[in-house]
């Protein structure tokens, strides 16, 4: 209250006092504001968005207030909409992560900083402010090496307390750690690593290792890749993908000294590589012995039949009608051209229970999938739940105004987590056999604050032990981890079973009938003074003959047995036609030959 009051006094006073004056009131007044958020008072007015994708755009949005008006345009619609960025009448946000794309130059005159001196492993965060009647607009402009720097740098400028926008002003340009990443995968999977690991990063495709040659010898190297590998980046990496088979993938990790590693994630195809990202978000637990993965290689089909789900009977409450959940994530997942539900078990099983825990019978399983015309079986159960409840205490503290203490909060936390198991299997329903098992887990965490305590001391207060209990009080936790285990399987099967392209339907068009082959007997044989042997045959330019081709030379031989008689062809040899007759050729022996081998031969056209 008595901050009011003293505005009130300083403006009754205001019209009274000379211009040096006024500053010291303005500065008075300046004093008086409480700090905000800088994401709150941009929110005030207008925001322009200029960023690589809606990715940072929904970043930098989830730190304004619920009522805010933004625009969104997207980095590489910069030049068509260069003019919406000169209005005054709002603020003007760039967000840059530079693994995505780098902020055009020919467009810096919207950039507060020059961007010739951004490095690599430079984090910028800039901001100017323009006074335009009585109205202030900020330009502001982050950028970052990589999505994990530009997060960072977009909370901390998001959440930074001003008392007014001229705060804002200036620049700040901070080194990162970077590592190495090559890839052959595209950019989507490029950014769905850097959304996913905690590491910086710059990054170039194998045609142009040339822009990261220095960085490759000293720091960290991250390759993500699919086939084809060309053959000299091969020699570069921790593990000769030549060594596996058609449809594995593997992960690897190899050092190179001291804290750098050479680490290579290589998937048999795109979604393969996806799945050892989601595994290994962080490079440093990928293995350093070779993880080999074999991915069943399995036409998509187009019938896949699923068999209901089991579930617990003493959870169902709250999970739900756990079989349609699976059925209805399956269907929408596009892995079959239909995905179908049997309704009753083949006879004489009462029940799914053997299909559901995997002791169904091979010929169950094909005459299901037989009654219901599906290639494809897939059935699984819900195993069970694990669950954990943990207390605890949480210290912060702020300054005081006593010089020697601190105001010392003490937050109590409940943070509860529940894990779903779920069990599954893929059989082929032709044969009946196993493609392919699996354990998915699922888990959904709360985090609660069930109260502060603040105490103002020199010297921190001694906190309680951590409790630890197996009660959930939330039971909607469970349903949660359900769907969560149910998104997980959905994952798996993209990820870890191939799923073949379907074939092209092949089309048959009649040929022609084929052509008879060229055959002739041989007639009158010459020998020359110089051994060449030459022959003359009965067929010529009207059965195709021409001076220059092939003609393989043979004789019918009889071989005769006790038990029975056969005729088989003997090859004397080649001869190239050097002169053509309309009913006869003259061709000469390639390789010599005794002119009594050539009684009764004949001779076949070959080219």
């Amino acid at each position: 209250m008595w901050r009011w009051l003293t505005l009130l006094m300083l403006l009754t006073l205001w019209q009274g006092w000379g211009g040096a004056q006024k500053d010291i009131l303005r500065d008075i007044a300046r004093a008086l504001r409480e700090p905000k958020p800088a994401a709150e008072l941009l929110a005030r007015s207008p925001i322009t968005v200029v960023a690589n994708d809606e990715t940072l755009f929904n970043l930098f949005r989830s730190y304004l207030p619920p009522v805010h008006s933004a625009t969104f345009i997207a980095l590489s619609d910069l030049p068509q909409q260069a003019a919406e960025l000169t209005k005054p009448d709002r603020h003007l946000v760039i967000l840059v992560d530079r693994s995505r794309g780098d902020f055009p130059l020919e467009h810096r005159q919207f950039v507060p900083y020059n961007l010739t001196l951004v490095r690599r492993q430079d984090v910028v965060v800039a901001a100017e402010v323009r006074q335009q009647g009585r109205n202030e607009w900020a330009r502001v402009f982050i950028s970052a090496p990589s999505f994990h720097a530009l997060k960072e740098a977009v909370e901390r400028f998001a959440t930074r307390k001003i008392r007014e926008l001229r705060d804002l002003q200036g620049a700040q340009a901070t080194s990162v750690p970077i590592c190495v990443v090559v890839t052959n995968a595209g950019q989507d999977l490029l950014n769905e690593f850097a959304e996913r690991t905690l590491l910086d990063f710059v990054w170039a495709t194998p045609d142009n290792l040339a822009k990261v040659q220095d960085l490759l010898v000293t720091e960290t190297e991250i390759y993500l890749l699919v086939p084809p590998v060309p053959e000299g980046l091969q020699v570069r990496l921790p593990f000769n993908p030549n060594l596996l088979g058609p449809h594995q993938s593997v992960a690897v990790r190899k050092g190179k000294g001291g804290n750098y590693w050479q680490v290579l994630l290589y998937g048999a195809f795109p979604d393969a590589l996806r799945g050892l990202i989601r595994r290994y978000a962080d490079p440093l637990t990928v293995p350093e012995q070779p993880f080999v993965i074999t991915h069943p290689a399995i036409p998509k089909p187009k019938r896949l039949l699923l068999v209901p789900f089991g579930d617990i009977a003493i959870y169902r409450d709250r999970v739900g009608d756990f079989a349609v959940q699976v059925f209805r994530a399956i269907q929408s997942a596009g892995l079959a051209g239909e995905v179908v539900m049997p309704s009753k078990p083949p006879e004489p099983l009462l029940d799914w229970q053997p299909f559901q825990s995997g002791l169904a019978e091979t010929h169950h399983i094909v005459a299901l999938a037989k009654d219901n015309a599906a290639e494809i079986v897939l059935a699984g159960r819900l195993t069970g739940f694990d669950t954990q409840t943990v207390r605890r205490q949480e210290l912060s503290s702020r300054p005081s105004p006593a010089a020697d203490r601190r105001i010392w909060e003490v937050a109590t936390v409940r943070i509860e987590q529940v894990t779903a198991s779920l069990q599954v299997r893929l059989y082929d329903g032709r044969t009946g056999e196993t493609l392919w098992t699996r354990t998915i887990e699922g888990t959904t965490t709360k985090r609660t604050v069930e109260g502060i305590s603040q105490t103002e001391a020199p010297q921190p207060p001694v906190l309680s032990p951590e409790r630890r209990s197996l009660f959930v009080p939330d039971e909607r936790l469970y349903g949660a981890a359900a769907t969560t285990a149910v998104n997980e399987l959905v994952e798996a099967l993209r990820t870890e079973v191939y799923w073949l392209p379907e074939a092209p339907a092949i089309i048959l068009t009649p040929s022609a009938p084929p052509t008879p082959a060229v055959e002739g007997i041989v007639g009158r044989v010459e020998t020359l003074p110089d051994g060449t042997v030459m022959l003359y045959l009965d067929i010529g330019a009207n059965q195709g003959l021409k001076v220059g081709d092939v003609l393989l030379v043979y004789r019918q031989v009889t071989v005769k047995t006790e038990r029975k008689t056969v005729q088989v062809e003997e090859e004397l040899g080649k001869a190239k036609v050097i002169a053509v007759f309309p009913e006869a050729c003259k061709a000469q022996m390639l390789a010599p030959i005794q002119p009594a081998m050539l009684t009764d031969a004949r001779a076949r056209l070959v080219r």
